[in-house]
């Protein structure tokens, strides 16, 4: 089949090593490896990783820094500089062009001298207002106008879309251009009109419009496949057809995360020896993915086993918190930051781990599939993770890892003592992680799941279109 992959988020760089990017790339792969012939039009291409599949940017445009710009020349002040110097980039090429119209953004958001309610009008609420409109009225338009024009030459059997906030371009496209033929697969990751605004979105105008936008896209699509339970609940709860409505947690590459992998890169690179037992997190270092939680589930386990030390590999803006708080805590000089780390490195790292933990801050609403578990199942290393979401499905509590009840007092440096102190469990638990990992989910798993469901919707789009026929 040809497959035209989808995504409008101007968050997800398509090379980046951020979970999303990683999920993006993955599942383009895992449906190329099944023989699809697979083309991607996605808003932002940055990062370092290629894809050898041919990827169409409608990159994002900023209204702002021309706004600016052109109020600052009939102002008489520095706006007129601004605009040369972006034409003159441009005429040098697109890489000068965003560099200079990354200096435009940041000169129009300078912070306000007086800090009047007018230059903060003018330098904090006006350029915020005009990036929302911008990605959630203007983009959407020139965004299906790509889809359009590839599907005309491209003739995809199916359109898979990666759910993003008021993105409706792509489903506007396919319904135009596909006349109801064409099946559009719908990806949820997470409900961004909540995440952006909160669960009162609808207090706010532009938040009112987001939630608005995103279950009317739940509920055309063809099929919706979500990461986790919760959000295939909320998207009934939206309207969504329950019998569209999918879950296909977040998988892994088997072939690139496994036990056998040659060890000591990340030994070398901390300057430790075998000896030392190493505690593991994977992840971004960004507000609601745990990283503040591990430093704190470290400052009960350190104490009480003399021979660990524990690694944060990742990055991110909480990185230089994160590194006080080990301070605060006591722990700092048994605490090692890698740093961002390109996702194609992670599996020679994360081999030398030998205990890895997932720990996310407690919240009722908990929708994530944690990437990190399935990868740290797939290297054999015993999971320690909280009672919390998927955490629970994916580990099997003595099996392949421990569950832990995060509101106890104590409780996870318990486990972890338990782990640092008994090299026999851990062994068990690591086989018995790699063998979870090989039931699934993988990413060539998913992609035979989308595969299915593009077949299903195939056949169900075709009795439709049989029985309008007179």
């Amino acid at each position: 089949m040809r497959i035209l992959v989808c995504c409008a988020d101007w968050g997800i760089p398509l090379g980046g090593s951020a979970g999303s990017s990683v999920h993006l790339r993955c599942l383009a792969k895992a449906l190329a490896g099944l023989g699809h012939e697979v083309r991607l039009v996605v808003s932002n291409a940055g990062g370092a990783a290629k894809l050898s599949m041919p990827v169409e940017v409608v990159a994002e445009e900023r209204i702002w820094p021309a706004v600016h710009a052109l109020i600052e020349r009939v102002r008489g002040r520095a706006g007129e500089a601004a605009v040369s110097t972006v034409a003159a980039s441009a005429a040098a090429g697109p890489a000068a062009a965003d560099a200079a119209s990354q200096g435009a953004r940041n000169v129009s958001r300078r912070p306000a001298s007086g800090g009047s309610w007018k230059s903060r009008l003018y330098y904090e609420t006006l350029p915020q207002l005009a990036d929302q409109a911008q990605e959630c009225l203007f983009h959407p338009i020139r965004f299906g106008r790509a889809v359009s024009r590839i599907m005309a030459c491209f003739q995809p059997d199916a359109v898979y879309e990666r759910y993003a906030l008021c993105q409706a371009g792509a489903s506007r496209a396919v319904r135009a251009a596909g006349g109801g033929r064409v099946p559009h697969v719908l990806e949820v990751n997470a409900s961004l009109a909540d995440e952006r605004f909160g669960p009162a979105a609808s207090a706010r105008a532009l938040g009112w419009w987001s939630a608005r936008e995103e279950g009317r896209l739940w509920r055309r699509a063809d099929r919706v496949v979500c990461v986790s339970e919760k959000l295939g609940q909320q998207a009934v709860s939206l309207g969504a057809d329950p019998a569209r409505v999918r879950v296909m947690p977040n998988g892994v590459d088997l072939e690139a995360f496994r036990p056998d992998r040659p060890k000591g890169r990340l030994r070398r690179l901390l300057g430790v020896d075998g000896r030392t037992i190493l505690i593991g997190w994977l992840g971004a270092l960004s507000p609601g993915r745990g990283g503040e939680e591990f430093l704190r589930v470290l400052a009960q386990a350190l104490p009480l086993c003399a021979g660990a030390a524990g690694v944060v590999i990742g990055g991110g803006p909480l990185e230089a918190a994160c590194r006080r708080l080990a301070g605060a805590l006591g722990i700092a000089e048994r605490v090692r930051f890698v740093g961002p780390v390109d996702h194609d490195r992670i599996p020679d790292l994360l081999v030398d781990v030998d205990i890895a933990v997932s720990c996310y801050p407690g919240r009722k609403d908990f929708y994530f599939s944690p990437m990190k578990v399935a990868e740290y199942l797939a290297c054999g290393l015993p999971v320690v993770s909280g009672r919390t979401g998927s955490g629970r499905e994916a580990v099997a509590d003595g099996v392949n890892g421990l569950l832990v009840d995060p509101g106890v007092a104590g409780a996870w440096g318990h486990a972890l003592a338990r782990l640092c102190r008994d090299p026999d469990l851990r062994a068990r638990l690591g086989r018995a992680a790699r063998q979870s990992a090989l039931a699934g989910p993988t990413w060539i798993g998913n992609a035979r799941v989308v595969e299915q469901e593009i077949m299903r919707c195939r056949d169900e789009l075709a009795q439709v279109g049989r029985r309008a026929c007179p």
